[in-house]
């Protein structure tokens, strides 16, 4: 499923986060909640062509130096790999993976291109994890409202057939900002439940729940993330999405999790390790006696 730059120390080969390789067949059973990254390279929807095609390669290869860090606080982190290929072979690629982590007593996370990632991983979670809440940082609310009717799941639609297709407890929305999320269409009453403030000051009443959490990095400020594909201004610095994640990953039992809306870029490799350091700070392994 791809392949990771080697270890520093020359030992395995290291992929997402610094976390190291491992064949999906060679997951060890106890992962004590642990990440299991699993990359997805082809741009899903391909709304705005494939400018994200290869995009967990990039992070794959842009975060790998991260294995220092990793070591010492997420020692249990594996990287299974990548998927490329067709569409829909990835889509039910990316179920089996999940399902083999959960198994494996893991916590699987998805890093992609388009948001429409977080689809598979999320309907995979919830047919696992009853009550399950999804939570999304994102800039935008990816309810299509504003696109066409087509029918069709893509990254610009794909909560509103979450919310409807009743898997959830709720739905959450972290971080909206995009001129669009003010329409009227989107007060409250609505589909998804908005945060506004990447603070998680207004997250109490997530407290004790299971959830999935979804990172589109264009939550973000693009002076901090400029490769990413729908950018808008006034956004979260680092350090407020960190907190962000901390919190839940203290007060939530986090099941699984993804990230996505990076554009390869060499220029700007610092995303992709703003977008792991992030993951890190959710997927916060059990300790074990």
């Amino acid at each position: 499923m791809g392949e990771a730059p080697d270890d520093p120390d020359g030992a395995v080969r290291i992929g997402f986060g610094g976390a190291p390789v491992v064949p999906l067949d060679g997951l060890a059973s106890g992962g004590s909640g642990a990440a299991c990254f699993l990359g997805v390279d082809p741009d899903l929807s391909r709304r705005f062509g494939g400018k994200s095609d290869g995009a967990a390669a990039f992070v794959r290869h842009s975060s790998a130096r991260m294995r220092p860090w990793t070591r010492r606080y997420r020692p249990s982190a594996v990287d299974v790999g990548v998927l490329t290929g067709d569409a829909g072979d990835v889509v039910r690629g990316i179920s089996e993976v999940c399902s083999a982590a959960f198994a494996a007593g893991y916590v699987p996370v998805v890093v992609g291109g388009d948001h429409t990632v977080s689809y598979p991983v999320a309907v995979t979670a919830a047919a696992r994890h009853s009550d399950l809440t999804y939570v999304y940082l994102d800039a935008h609310l990816d309810l299509g409202f504003h696109l066409d009717a087509s029918g069709d799941v893509h990254n610009g639609n794909f909560v509103a057939a979450l919310a409807a297709g009743g898997a959830f407890r709720e739905v959450v929305n972290i971080g909206a900002r995009a001129w669009t999320t003010y329409d009227e269409a989107y007060d409250p009453g609505g589909p998804v439940t908005i945060v506004r403030d990447v603070d998680p000051g207004g997250l109490s009443f997530l407290s004790g729940r299971k959830v999935h959490v979804s990172l589109d990095v264009d939550v973000l400020d693009p002076v901090y993330v400029p490769n990413t594909g729908s950018r808008e201004p006034f956004g979260a610095t680092p350090e407020q999405v960190g907190r962000v994640m901390a919190w839940i990953a203290d007060h939530c039992t986090v099941v699984s999790a993804d990230v996505s809306e990076i554009v390869p870029d060499p220029a700007h490799k610092a995303t992709a390790e703003i977008a792991m350091r992030c993951i890190h700070e959710l997927v916060k392994e059990r300790k074990t006696r």
